[in-house]
Parts: C-alpha cells; structure tokens; sequence
C-alpha cells in the first residue's frame, strides 16, 4: 500500500457564522460540485469549508493510501488546523461512508468534535453492494470519458440533459488523478466496518438524505436495513426529483433540508454524550 504524503487537503470556505461545517465530495466530482448549493446557504449562521480529498481538485497534489481511514484522519486534521474544537460533518456518496467513519472514531475516542452529521445519498459502512457486472462497469469508467458520462446518466435516472453529463465529466477527468480515482473506487466498494459500527451504537445526530431517482444502492431500502439499522439516533429524507446528486438536481431544497436539519442540532453533540454517560440512551427518529 502507497504511503501517505504529509498536507493539508485543499479547501475553499464560506461564511463567517459560529457553527463549523465540514463536506466531503463524492467519487466523480472535487468540492466544486457543491457550488450550485453555495447561494442558498446561510453565511451569518455557519462557516462552511469545501475540501478536496487527496488526488482531486485542489489536492490534486497529495498522494496516499486512499483509503477511509486517511480520508477521516485528513478531515480531522484539517479541522484543527482551521482551530475547530467541534463542527457538522456533511459526507457525499464515499465521502458519507467517511463521515460515518469520523463520527463512529469520535464516539469511540469520546473526542466531542462532531456535534452532527449529514450523509447525501451515502454509501453505507458495509460498503456499495455492487455485482460483478456493476464492479466491471465503475472500473472501466475510470478516466473513460464516454462511460464516465453514461454513468452520471444511470445515477441520476436518465432524466437529465446529455450536456450536463459531459460539462459533468470534463470537468471531473481534469480535476482528478486516475491513481486516486481507482484508490476510492477500491474504498467505497471493498470497506466493511459496519460490525464496528453496530457495536458502537453511535449516538452523535444523522441525516441521511436520498434520491428517489439514484440507484439501488443507495435507494431507500438499502439505506434504512444498513444506516438505519446501526445509528441509533438517525432520520431520513428523500427528494422525489432528485438522483445522485441533489446539489446540482434540487440545490435549493437540499440547502433547505441541511440547514433545517443543523439548525436543530447545535447542541446536540452535549445531550447525546450526556446521554450515554449517565446510561439512558438514545431515541431512534
């Protein structure tokens, strides 16, 4: 296994408010992809941070293992170095299964960093239950320019204009190393640590957000026998218009549902750890 460079991830941030929130992108896309989503946030309340996971965008620099451990350990880093004692996690697609992985670390170790957490349309901890046929195709897309666009086709239900898919896929080609690419690719389809995860009970606030229109993987009953299985202390939502990537789909609505969802949860992170301290436990939502 590759070694690990030493760096900071590359990050873009926006706003100024007093609560702290963190996003990871997905596999296709670098932190750019959630710049349709920017104008609806709310920049008094939050200060929100866009990183670029090693290998893309703007740490297309940095090497590594890329695996979900590095990734979690570089978010936990680069919040410190931004002086962060605690904030929000949003994870998209394998970067939601790498906020479960910070928020499972941070229960763990009692570390009170995560106050709550957002998966968009996550892949689960057990990892994206894909077929042979399914594996075959992600792998060969990898830097492929035509099936690369024919798979943001599939994972946004066919619904959505060839130009978005290949103005999608440029950019993804430029703004990514194909090292990395196949790196995550063995991430979020070979990781399992969902025993971890239903041992822990983690208690920390979870949001997970689908699409009706995304694949099965990540459709709702997949999510809620997975995710809603092992978080005690999750609740789900899914955008009827929207595939794989909500941010681009329905920005305005999943702007919406994150801040409603983070509004709720600001002091969440001490009545959860309170909770499990004094032996009460948690209401499943």
């Amino acid at each position: 296994m590759k070694s690990s460079s030493i760096g900071i991830l590359g990050h873009k941030i926006y706003g100024t408010g007093s609560e702290n929130v963190l996003l990871l992108h997905h596999w296709m896309g670098d932190a750019a992809s959630y710049d349709p989503l920017i104008p609806y946030l709310n920049p008094d309340r939050y200060t929100y941070v866009f990183a670029d996971v090693r290998g893309y965008g703007t740490s297309q620099h940095l090497s590594g293992a890329y695996s979900v451990d590095e990734v979690a350990a570089d978010a936990f880093r680069l919040a410190e170095s931004l002086g962060w004692t605690e904030f929000h996690v949003i994870g998209h697609s394998m970067s939601g299964m790498v906020m479960q992985r910070m928020i499972l670390d941070d229960w763990i170790c009692g570390g009170k960093r995560i106050k709550s957490a957002v998966g968009i349309t996550p892949v689960s901890a057990d990892g994206y239950p894909g077929d042979e046929g399914t594996r075959k195709f992600l792998w060969d897309l990898i830097h492929d320019r035509a099936r690369s666009e024919q798979g943001l086709s599939m994972l946004t239900g066919q619904r959505l204009t060839p130009v978005w898919a290949r103005e999608r896929a440029t950019r993804h080609l430029r703004t990514s190393t194909k090292e990395a690419v196949q790196g995550y690719y063995r991430m979020w389809l070979d990781t399992d640590f969902s025993e971890e995860v239903r041992k822990a009970k983690v208690g920390i606030p979870l949001l997970v957000i689908g699409g009706r229109q995304d694949l099965p993987g990540f459709q709702e009953a997949h999510l809620k026998k997975t995710v809603g299985v092992w978080f005690p202390n999750v609740e789900f939502t899914f955008i009827t218009d929207a595939g794989h990537f909500p941010m681009e789909e329905t920005p305005v609505y999943l702007a919406s549902l994150i801040e409603r969802f983070l509004d709720a949860h600001h002091g969440a992170r001490d009545h959860a750890q309170a909770d499990r301290h004094h032996g009460r436990g948690l209401l499943a939502v």
